[in-house]
């Protein structure tokens, strides 16, 4: 009852600040739906956001992460785990001729995983989906008329609830297949034409396959205002324009993974007897893919448009209305995302992970109107190293803590006088094991600067550091014990 009582608290304390912050100061989330921020939590965010083949270290002593970013990992999770994290950020705007720098931070998510028998696992949480928070003044100069001064601002987001499971349903094909054949000679098991390996190498892939699905609430408003002043001229009204749109619909998205571990090599002595020889450490390669789905959502928005001009003591007089349209109904049609994802894990140390994505932003629609976005190309790398998991004694915490590295690139979705608006970000994390006697507990730290636009064209380069924390606490709950 006292950990349900966490979780409620916890949960109730996430949407609020869900609802209260501002997580962004790009003027490019005025575009789309805004900023999107990254489906992954702060260990993955140390490895440059890779996660779609990715899976959670599901033996124990452990430190279960949950992997969000493809739901199949779900189908690992072993121990009841609770995960919050959040970020701060420091951006530097800069133009050709100005800079502007900008700092915050913010709740980023909040997740409770959980094993389901002994075939698959769920998790339920909540995150920012994308934030909208930008200011923006530019001056152009029109024939006939001069100076003219255009004001853009915007403020709010969506959030995402979401609910997922994930399942690995032939968990136990190697083991049947071993143990059918587990007197049959090794000379037999490698000779030539044999299909022993061939059978054993599908059982390893099936026995590790996992498919996994999330289904997503996003919910959220974002308001948009925009001006046209004319200070130099009389004859020319100014114009004003806001939208406030509310969203709150369903979408999903669902992921699959498997593995083929290498865990013998050919015996290179003859003189040996047994014909392969087991390594040391196992290598275990690992693939994923990802799709989230391309939903339309319904929406409600208000939607007014009205000239007026400034009286002497700067006050608004309205002279006509020309749109002013409330509670109306729309859609939006999200776009469709694929990824698929390779990893190479080695022994319990080392685990390389890398993911190739597209973002079909040219099938985005925005209240029935086909936008003129581009497709958006994402690709990431990362590897994660322990240098001893299990060590005890002295120095040993140094020795179990994660040490992080990856890198990230996007063309982007946007593209502006000729200009692709297109990012890259380079990032370093820890793992630290925290708790006395504790071995699934774990904060995690991410370090990444990286860069968002250019300063061609009069553009603007966004030069930014952020910092990702995230706690992990991860236990045996709802655990029912046959002896008291």
């Amino acid at each position: 009852m006292k950990n349900k009582l966490h979780i409620l608290f916890f949960f109730s304390l996430a949407v609020s600040f869900c609802f209260a912050q501002n997580n962004t100061f790009s003027p490019y989330s005025r575009y789309g739906l805004g900023e999107l921020n990254s489906p992954t939590f702060a260990h993955n965010a140390g490895m440059g956001g890779a996660c779609i083949a990715l899976k959670p270290d599901s033996t124990i002593p452990g430190y279960v992460l949950i992997n969000t970013g493809n739901p199949a990992a779900y189908a690992h999770i072993r121990l009841t785990s609770l995960e919050v994290g959040g970020s701060f950020i420091n951006s530097n705007f800069s133009t050709s001729s100005t800079t502007i720098k900008k700092w915050g931070a913010n709740f980023a998510y909040g997740a409770l995983g959980f094993p389901v028998r002994s075939k698959g696992g769920a998790c339920f949480g909540i995150m920012p989906y994308s934030n909208v928070g930008y200011d923006i003044k530019t001056i152009g100069t029109e024939t006939g008329i001069g100076d003219v001064t255009y004001l853009y601002s915007g403020s709010g987001g969506l959030n995402k609830a979401f609910i997922g499971y994930g399942v690995m349903p032939f968990n136990l094909q190697l083991n049947k297949f071993r143990k059918k054949h587990l007197y049959v000679p090794d000379s037999l098991k490698t000779l030539k034409g044999s299909t022993y390996l061939l059978h054993e190498g599908i059982k390893k892939i099936a026995s590790d396959f996992a498919i996994g699905i999330n289904a997503n609430y996003l919910f959220g408003n974002i308001d948009q205002t925009s001006r046209v002043l004319y200070p130099n001229s009389i004859l020319y009204n100014n114009t004003y324009r806001e939208r406030s749109l509310t969203l709150g619909d369903f979408t999903g998205n669902f992921g699959m993974q498997t593995a083929y571990t290498i865990d013998s090599v050919k015996n290179k002595d003859p003189k040996i007897g047994t014909p392969r020889r087991a390594l040391k450490e196992k290598v275990k390669i690992t693939f994923g893919y990802f799709m989230a789905l391309n939903n339309t959502l319904k929406v409600n928005y208000d939607a007014t448009v009205y000239n007026y001009i400034l009286n002497g003591f700067g006050q608004e007089i309205t002279r006509d209305t020309v749109l002013s349209h409330h509670n109306q109904s729309g859609t939006i049609k999200l776009p469709l995302e694929q990824g698929v994802g390779i990893g190479l894990k080695k022994g319990e140390r080392i685990n390389i992970v890398a993911d190739f994505a597209i973002t079909k932003w040219k099938e985005f629609k925005f209240l029935e109107t086909q936008t003129s976005f581009k497709n958006n190309y994402r690709a990431a790398i990362g590897i994660n190293f322990v240098p001893e998991k299990y060590a005890a004694g002295s120095g040993a915490y140094f020795r179990k803590m994660n040490y992080r590295f990856g890198l990230n690139y996007n063309t982007g979705f946007i593209e502006l006088k000729n200009t692709a608006i297109n990012s890259y970000g380079i990032s370093a994390g820890l793992g630290l094991p925290v708790g006395i006697g504790q071995v699934t507990s774990m904060v995690n730290v991410a370090v990444q600067y990286g860069q968002v636009g250019s300063v061609s064209n009069n553009l603007v380069k966004d030069n930014y550091w952020r910092i990702s924390f995230g706690f992990t606490f991860s236990d045996r709950w709802f655990q029912k014990f046959r002896y008291d």
